[in-house]
């Protein structure tokens, strides 16, 4: 995972009121204003008697949240913090890429912006190589782990004419073969010790052509490359990585919306907008979600009988009651698909799904 845990498990926390504080601290930094922004929020509660009990619940998850921080001063990257007193539940979750400040009460654990972090910095392999060597690595949360090198030390074409440049280049041919075989060797176990479903090619064109030709069938289909001069520096080198990655990002959300819309033309095993959307994922029919990153709808979840309704609805559709909060309904069908295992991708605008309703999921039946 690109976290250090596993969404499933905060996934599965509910109470039925807004007994749950989330709290995004995007770096040491973020530690001077949060004692005001607790203040805001404890002013923003200070309503009827139905959030009495919600007030309490605050107040307590900030004492949580306060004596851990004391204890465990933020000294570099992100952390994350989710704290239920009534369930006793509290739970820390450290991210090594900066996220934003933010400070959220409702019903469950808000996991929103870990779940589009997750997406947007899924797990990748990396093969850099040219003639001489290549590396192996996998990038977790934008950061890269250690890595595998591969000698190649494949010599260059020769120019003279006859049988022993023939001679030459079948060995040459051959070298390279093994070379590109060892090289998929590395990517195979390394699938097999962790998760990833993409792998970067880039470097010289000739390796790279070998060793696509050369990857299992369970491997191809997850692959992009690249021709890249090796030569001009890390520091170039990486941004034009990232460049692939993030290309190939777009690209499967855009993949996955032309499947899902396909899908639903035809009446098959698609779903669109808002309502379908969530009445597939209470029902667990969802196989993957692509969903407008600034997509964030109005929805109320019901204090009685813990129902989620979307749209800003006065009354609980199923059983009327008038005690309702609001919540974020992308959130909470984030949570339910992380129940089921389904797939989420955070899109970046594409306009003929923001046309569509800006969410859309691909059934499993």
């Amino acid at each position: 995972m690109s976290i250090a845990f596993d969404l499933r498990k905060l996934a599965e926390m509910t109470a039925p009121e807004r007994a749950f504080l989330s709290v995004y601290l995007a770096g040491p930094q973020s530690m001077a204003d949060l004692e005001k922004r607790f203040q805001k929020v404890r002013r923003v509660l200070k309503g009827g008697e139905a959030e009495k009990d919600e007030r309490e619940h605050f107040d307590e998850n900030v004492k949580a949240v306060q004596k851990y921080l004391e204890r465990n001063p933020l000294k570099s990257g992100s952390l994350c913090l989710f704290s239920c007193w009534v369930l006793d539940f509290f739970q820390v979750v450290p991210v090594k890429t900066a996220l934003r400040d933010l400070v959220w009460v409702d019903s469950s654990p808000y996991i929103r912006p870990l779940a589009e972090f997750e997406d947007e910095y899924e797990n990748v392999a990396v093969v850099v190589a040219d003639n001489k060597r290549a590396r192996i690595f996998l990038v977790s949360a934008a950061v890269a782990g250690s890595e595998k090198v591969v000698k190649g030390n494949v010599k260059n074409h020769v120019r003279k004419g006859g049988w022993s440049q023939q001679r030459y280049e079948r060995r040459r041919d051959k070298q390279l073969l093994l070379y590109a075989r060892e090289i998929v060797d590395a990517l195979s176990r390394l699938d097999k010790e962790e998760e990833f479903r993409r792998i970067l090619l880039v470097g010289g064109k000739e390796v790279l052509r070998m060793v696509h030709e050369n990857l299992p069938q369970g491997l191809q289909h997850r692959v992009a490359e690249r021709a890249l001069d090796l030569g001009k520096g890390k520091g170039a080198l990486n941004k034009d990585i990232m460049e692939l990655f993030f290309e190939q990002e777009r690209r499967s959300e855009r993949d996955l919306w032309e499947k899902i819309r396909t899908e639903y033309l035809r009446g098959g095993l698609g779903a669109v907008g808002l309502g379908e959307v969530l009445s597939a994922a209470k029902a667990g029919r969802v196989e993957q979600m692509v969903v407008t990153r600034t997509f964030k709808p109005e929805g109320r979840r019901c204090r009685d009988c813990e129902n989620l309704d979307a749209g800003a609805v006065e009354t609980c559709s199923t059983c009327g009651s008038k005690s309702l909060f609001e919540v974020d309904v992308v959130n909470e069908i984030v949570e339910m698909l992380k129940l089921t295992g389904a797939e989420v991708d955070f899109a970046y605008p594409i306009q003929s799904l923001v046309e569509a309703g800006e969410i859309a999921v691909l059934l499993r039946y």
